[in-house]
């Protein structure tokens, strides 16, 4: 499934649960899943959405100006089932584009490369305990399948520590 239809299924996912405006959205975004929206490309989806008659929107009166408050059309409920189907019964292998400095990691010194590798061990190891303390992390705050989401999510960060490690362990025993 594309990426597109990811993103999709994840606004309509959020907009089934309750009516929103776009900040209140992308603030669900922030902390719902770890997948990368930016607020242009949401805003450009609910836009083209709203054409295929996917989701709707009401004026909701504000102070300079309304806001557009979006909710999930009897289309869009179709719309979302469909796609809910075709991504869990789909693997789309992950890309990993931070992976291609490894593989000129011997083009630098072996001090250098151990120096910029703790760094970006740190970097995971903050990234690890951010999505930790998303909604608290722990396993009571995530239920159902938002849970399952997060522990995917765990699981990845934890093996790319791993990795990281053993990178390093091996680039200290030279």
């Amino acid at each position: 499934m594309a990426m597109t239809e990811e993103r999709k299924l994840l606004l309509m996912g959020l907009l089934r649960k309750s009516a929103m405006h776009g900040y209140l959205l992308n603030a669900h975004l922030d902390g719902a899943i770890p997948i990368s929206l930016k607020k242009p490309t949401a805003y450009n989806l609910l836009d083209r959405m709203e054409e295929d008659g996917w989701v709707k929107h009401r004026d909701e009166p504000t102070g300079e100006r309304p806001r557009k408050v979006f909710s999930v059309t009897r289309v869009g409920e179709k719309a979302f089932r469909r796609l809910l189907r075709e991504q869990l019964k789909a693997f789309t292998p992950a890309e990993f584009p931070s992976v291609v400095s490894m593989s000129f990691l011997d083009e630098i010194p072996v001090s250098e490369a151990l120096e910029l590798l703790l760094k970006r061990r740190a970097s995971v190891e903050e990234y690890r305990r951010a999505l930790t303390s998303v909604e608290g992390g722990t396993d009571e705050h995530h239920t159902g399948s938002a849970h399952l989401a997060m522990e995917h999510a765990r699981r990845f960060i934890e093996m790319e520590s791993r990795f990281l490690d053993d990178v390093i362990e091996d680039l200290e025993s030279r």
